[in-house]
């Protein structure tokens, strides 16, 4: 495996800096979600440079909607991507995601997709090497990023204060990077009481929430979607169907989900 270093020294890049985060209120500004459905629901998509918290039981498909926001936006729209696993092996991720007909080692190669690994036993590597992160970002054009998940990285923390600010400050740094970012993170309490929440409460110190749900019925399940929070965005307030489909991930906005 290799470190963010050793890419680095690979390209021979250096240091480099970001803009700022663009204007919300300028539709050109968004980032497609790659997701069917789900812009309709956001405005258009993401506001660049934001960080979304995407949340949801185990088996609800966040690895799969984590892989085709990076896929579509590097295929469709020119964005590259960098994935930052902290559960997955690479190799297993790109076989699963053949079902749908993407072929993530030929965008590796083309350089549109960065993988980077972090096995448990050196996930505490993440924050020295941050900085070599940022320049890999630049060096690549790198527009999209997806952490999964951030749950190795709040288990660094003792204490719920100095985990909170250490998520905060993960975040801080993030949003200086310039790319769209979506934080994966499992859910915690009963979906049925109150608004959704992720385990450590990411979604309180992101600019959005998308939540997954997996609902049993009677002998089978229901998927579901819900954007529960999107700063600067006017979005829509319901719960849509969602499907898993041969060509990956589908929200249906005009559906019902739930019983009347």
């Amino acid at each position: 495996m290799k470190s963010p270093s050793d890419v680095l020294r690979a390209s021979g890049t250096g240091a480099g800096s970001g803009p700022g985060l663009k204007d919300a209120k300028d539709l050109s500004t968004r980032t497609r979600s790659g997701i069917s459905g789900l812009d309709a629901l956001i405005e258009g998509g993401f506001i660049k440079g934001s960080a979304i918290s995407l949340c949801g039981d185990s088996g609800t498909g966040k690895t799969i909607f984590g892989l085709q926001y990076l896929y579509e936006g590097a295929t469709k729209y020119d964005e590259p991507g960098l994935y930052i696993s902290f559960d997955e092996h690479k190799r297993s991720m790109f076989r699963n995601m053949q079902r749908f007909g993407w072929n993530l080692t030929q965008l590796e190669k083309e350089k549109k997709l960065l993988v980077i690994e972090y096995p448990p036993y050196e996930v505490d590597h993440f924050s020295s090497q941050e900085s070599v992160i940022h320049d890999l970002i630049d060096h690549m054009g790198i527009e999209r990023m997806v952490i999964d998940s951030v749950t190795p990285l709040a288990l660094l923390y003792e204490g719920e204060q100095t985990r909170r600010q250490g998520l905060l400050k993960l975040i801080d740094h993030i949003r200086s990077w310039d790319v769209t970012t979506l934080l994966i993170s499992e859910s915690v309490g009963d979906i049925t009481v109150g608004a959704p929440r992720s385990r450590y409460g990411i979604e309180f110190l992101t600019d959005g929430l998308i939540y997954l749900y997996n609902v049993r019925r009677k002998n089978y399940r229901e998927r579901a979607l819900e954007v529960v929070k999107m700063r600067g965005v006017a979005h829509e307030n319901k719960v849509c169907p969602m499907k898993i489909t041969p060509a990956g991930m589908a929200v249906y906005p005009k559906q019902q989900f739930f019983d009347e």
